[in-house]
């Protein structure tokens, strides 16, 4: 550990240590040179001889030097002193996606959508800078509280330059693409890959590969097709689910060729969620990925056993976060880093191939003999020889098909056994509370999975038997429609249309725009009675927050403590005052308590300092007589019109030509133009333009 207080490069000041990774520990600092906070990245002391770690840990600092994008975690220097390897970079907000799914469950459609185009936006800001990740997963991303998206670690990104890369490195196995899985060819629609099952987790909060091992799981990626999503969750949009399939496709060249594709059919899920965007590249092989031998697979068995996981992104989390309790720490250990698999598994594997090997053998012996009719059994050799040659040829064509849910209910038990077999599935029949199992007029009135739900054959469906209701009485059985997403008008619509009732509640959400469902209870596919009462949650917009005091802050605290509770730094004007000290708040646009959206403006106005304050003194100087020699008198005024206001600051009702030259001093509070009029027995004579002087009270 670096001693709290050592300054590296001249410049940053380790302040806290924020977070740790497999072979890095991460500091709070301070850069003093432009006085802002940094988090720096310390390669572990004990790794300082290890030069290809030292070469991984000094690449992520060369790889992303040169990116600057919003969804990026931007890399500012990189350095060796005293001994220590270490890494300057941006100090990001939040928790990651890994722990952001966990905490909260499987995203709803528009924050999958908008967190996948933010992902997606770095990643090709990275390939355009011909910069591969190659470890794209929930734990490398970073989720801030409002939402804005930072793709973390590049530790093992590699610098494309035209041909394509060659490299042992692995990332974690959940997230592997096919080809990193077989341990050479990697490029850009490698990271789309991952991505791609990084997709497939936000939108069913669990990933579509899982094992014992690291071998196990890389083996799934390579061979396995995956579940589609809507098997899990019939609401995700059709659209969303073939961007998933497109991404996660086996051979790079039918995925999407790159991340700009991507978020272009990211953007159409809503405005067309049947999907029929989506292109499906035809399948022409231009990976160089080749056949491997024996030795070649027990290197990557090895490979992938030993490698271990890319630096933590919390290494970069915001320090100002309050100390994660122990649940919270617990869950956030990386449990993605998977053992080696256990001696005595592999032995078990190793003798189930030999005896399948002995097995395959016979039987290509077995056909040889009965084709070349060395073989010849009386009165069975033509049929079992046509039997076999059938299985051959289906098992050599057999694909992976689903098939689709048929509507059962209202069916009886026979009738529904036999429709389930048609289709390859396995009834399962349970029984409402209190019915005679033995009534033959017991029909299906609750099925597992919805009408068109798609299936693996042999699945196993349950189907709950119960007694057929008059559909004309007010005990009629309904299926209650999915409403999650709909609008509240047309959530309403659909239930009434069945003859069901509904109660409404609103909710905050900062996810869910509002007037759409958030939740509803009991959920889409239930079986209820006629006149049922269906709860909807509906979503009132974004969450609400109280405006803090800003009152003597700085214009940066001020920014900071908006930002705390979702608030945004509105308009910066300034102003006199003496109530506040110079660069302080003596001001807000919007009053401490008042109750907000999240990410309203809050303009504030900055004191100058105390003003200080001036009056203007003037003269005016007469000197022709509007009188004769002969004694003649009158009234003479001086008025002063400034601003639409007059003021008299002359007065003689007995004037003569002996009161002149008259010369007058005034004052006044403005310094704005100003005319004097001389009015003679009440009627104007002259005016004259006033020139102000300023004088300091």
């Amino acid at each position: 550990m670096v001693q709290i207080g050592t300054v590296l490069g001249g410049r940053y000041e380790i302040l806290e240590h924020i977070g740790s990774g497999g072979m890095a520990d991460v500091y709070k600092a301070r850069c003093h040179k432009l006085n802002r906070y940094v988090a720096v990245k310390i390669l572990r002391s004990e790794y300082n001889d290890d030069e290809p770690l030292v070469h991984r840990f000094t690449k992520e600092a060369q790889s992303t030097a040169g990116l600057n994008h919003p969804n990026i975690v931007n890399i500012y220097d990189s350095g060796y002193e005293w001994g220590i390897h270490y890494i300057v970079m941006e100090l990001a907000e939040g928790m990651t996606l890994k722990r952001y799914i966990r905490r909260y469950g499987r995203l709803s459609v528009r924050e999958t959508v908008d967190f996948s185009i933010q992902i997606a936006s770095g990643i090709q800001a990275a390939h355009e800078h011909h910069i591969i990740h190659r470890d794209i997963k929930p734990q490398n991303i970073l989720v801030s509280d409002s939402g804005k998206i930072k793709v973390t670690d590049f530790g093992i990104a590699k610098a494309a330059t035209g041909d394509t890369i060659a490299s042992s490195t692995m990332g974690s196995v959940r997230y592997l693409s096919p080809e990193q899985a077989r341990g050479g060819y990697s490029d850009e629609r490698s990271d789309i890959y991952s991505l791609g099952i990084t997709i497939y987790e936000m939108a069913t909060g669990k990933v579509p590969f899982d094992g014992e091992n690291t071998v196990a799981i890389a083996l799934m990626h390579i061979k396995d097709e995956i579940t589609p999503p809507r098997c899990y969750f019939p609401d995700i949009p059709v659209s969303l689910e073939k961007i998933i399939l497109k991404c996660t496709m086996k051979h790079p060249e039918e995925r999407y060729q790159s991340a700009a594709e991507l978020v272009e059919d990211l953007k159409k899920v809503f405005s067309c969620p049947d999907g029929n965007y989506v292109y499906m590249n035809p399948l022409v092989d231009d990976s160089p990925t080749k056949a491997r031998s024996r030795e070649e697979i027990e290197e990557i068995k090895k490979s992938l056993s030993d490698h271990g996981e890319a630096g933590n992104p919390e290494e970069v989390k915001l320090a100002e976060k309050r100390p994660e309790s122990e649940e919270d720490q617990k869950i956030e250990e990386d449990y993605d880093d998977d053992a080696s698999m256990n001696p005595k598994m592999e032995k078990m594997i190793m003798g189930i191939t030999i005896v399948f090997g002995i097995l395959l053998g016979c039987l290509v012996i077995y056909l040889v003999g009965t084709s070349t009719k060395l073989f010849h059994f009386p009165g069975k050799a033509t049929t079992e020889s046509t039997t076999t040659e059938n299985t051959t040829e289906a098992a050599s064509t057999e694909e992976t098909e689903y098939v689709q849910m048929p509507n059962l209910l209202k069916l009886t038990r026979a009738e529904a056994e036999a429709e389930m077999k048609a289709l390859s599935l396995e009834a399962v029949f349970e029984y409402e509370k209190g019915v005679d199992q033995n009534d033959p007029a017991l029909i299906v009135v609750k099925q597992q999975y919805q009408k068109g739900e798609s299936l693996l054959p042999g699945t196993e469906v349950e189907l709950t038997l119960g007694l057929d209701e008059d559909a004309t009485t007010e005990n009629q059985r309904i299926e209650v429609p999915a409403l999650v997403n709909y609008t509240e008008d047309k959530a309403v619509e659909e239930l009434e249309k069945l003859g069901l009732n509904v109660k409404k509640i609103y909710a905050n959400s900062d996810t869910v725009e509002q007037g759409y469902v958030i939740r509803q209870s009991p959920k889409g596919g239930s079986i209820v009675d006629k006149g049922f009462t269906i709860t909807i949650t509906i979503s009132r917009g974004v969450s609400q927050v109280l405006v803090p005091s800003l009152s003597g802050l700085t214009q940066e605290v001020a920014e900071r403590e908006l930002n705390r509770v979702g608030l945004k730094l509105g308009q910066v004007t300034s102003d006199y005052s003496g109530l506040v000290g110079v660069g302080e708040v003596v001001k807000q646009g919007i009053p401490s308590g008042t109750a907000v959206d999240k990410g309203t403006e809050v303009s504030i106005v900055i004191s100058l300092g105390e003003q200080e304050t001036y009056h203007y003194e003037g003269s005016v100087s007469i000197t022709d007589s509007p009188f004769g020699e002969d004694g003649e008198t009158g009234t003479v005024e001086l008025v002063l019109e400034q601003n639409g206001s007059s003021k008299t600051i002359y007065s003689n009702r007995k004037a003569t030509s002996g009161t002149f030259p008259l010369n007058v001093d005034f004052e006044s509070k403005s310094g704005d133009d100003a005319t004097i009029i001389l009015y003679v027995n009440g009627t104007e004579y002259d005016r004259y333009d006033v020139e102000w002087n300023a004088v300091a009270d």
